[in-house]
């Protein structure tokens, strides 16, 4: 008959396991948890995001971890097992393992913040809609992995000094962070499902784009500089705010990857901001003609593009440093002067 032993070496005892499953239990849960949030976290920034077979990498720590504890511990006899168990986190093995484990799950908290800047860059690149809410729900979520994270080094710090009760408690309370994590990403899916709608993979920065592609001559620059502002101010696009970087080099007959590269880097403004800066113009026209005064704040928002109060008057306060409805007062003002 196998043996088992407690989880808990403290009166916070739950469950019974055989030292092999204990061992994986804990295995898994220090090896897995980390890509899956970073493979989860790919597939809400990348549409057509898929699993492949380079995506297995990710095993390759649980598959060293597992290989170390062979000779001693998997292939062991029954009283071997029980003995290497008890001593685990002395021996050889298990310090690896979780040195293994915490660097593993560092490793992937770092190139996800990395990933975000540049999902961040790439969608004010390509997108006129304000993308801060999509960002800043990815960011908190890797913000509360970094300190599920700390949680469990400073657990496992206290589980090599034998600190049991203190370790019981710090498990408890990692516990109780990742079930709050889990309930509020569940809310957040069901809230707000288009946050879950990525952009493509075969999107690239603009600074790439253009070391990629033999540099025109300036008068050429010019000539795309003036025909993309006199498009802009006849046909008006950015009325549309569904408006894309992909949308607009089609009306104007032009490749993408070169109508990129003109407002990234001629122009020196990301296509949001592009964007923005007709938008706010034309919002301050309006505002400023007395004969549409009846119209509403939200009413000319939604005239000029945007979806949202919010994203419009941080925008025009960040353009002309005043809310709308001061701008618009003051120009009434100067119309009965």
């Amino acid at each position: 008959m196998v043996r088992t032993v407690d989880i808990f070496p403290s009166t916070f005892v739950f469950l019974k396991l055989t030292p092999v499953l204990d061992i994986l239990r804990m295995d898994i849960g220090a090896f897995f948890q980390a890509p899956l949030l970073f493979l989860f976290t790919l597939s809400v920034i990348y549409s057509d995001f898929k699993l492949s077979s380079k995506h297995l990498i990710a095993l390759l720590p649980f598959i060293v971890s597992t290989a170390v504890l062979l000779p001693n511990f998997y292939l062991a006899n029954e009283s071997e097992q029980l003995l290497f168990y008890k001593n685990y986190t002395h021996t050889l093995e298990g310090k690896l393992s979780y040195t293994l484990a915490h660097l593993q799950n560092l490793f992937y908290i770092i190139i996800t913040f990395v990933l975000l800047a540049r999902y961040k860059k790439l969608v004010f690149e390509n997108y006129s809609k304000s993308t801060n809410t999509n960002y800043k729900w990815l960011f908190q979520m890797n913000m509360m992995c970094l300190l599920l994270f700390i949680f469990a080094l400073v657990k496992n710090i206290y589980r090599f000094g034998d600190h049991f009760g203190f370790i019981s408690i710090l498990r408890l309370s990692t516990s109780l962070i990742m079930l709050g994590f889990t309930c509020w990403l569940i809310f957040k899916a069901l809230n707000a499902p288009k946050l879950f709608r990525g952009i493509s993979s075969n999107l690239q920065l603009a600074s790439i784009l253009k070391t990629e592609k033999i540099n025109p001559e300036i008068d050429v620059w010019n000539s795309q500089k003036a025909k993309l502002k006199e498009f802009m101010s006849e046909k008006e696009p950015y009325l549309d705010s569904d408006l894309t970087i992909k949308s607009l080099a089609n009306q104007m007959q032009m490749e993408e990857r070169d109508l990129s590269i003109l407002i990234n880097t001629q122009l020196n403004l990301n296509f949001y901001e592009f964007i923005n800066t007709y938008r706010i113009n034309k919002a301050k026209k309006i505002l400023e003609d007395t004969s549409q005064s009846k119209l509403t704040i939200l009413e000319i928002l939604y005239q000029v593009g945007y979806n949202s109060k919010s994203s419009f008057n941080t925008a025009f306060k960040k353009a002309t440093g005043i809310t709308p409805t001061v701008y618009r007062k003051k120009f009434q003002k100067k119309e009965f002067e």
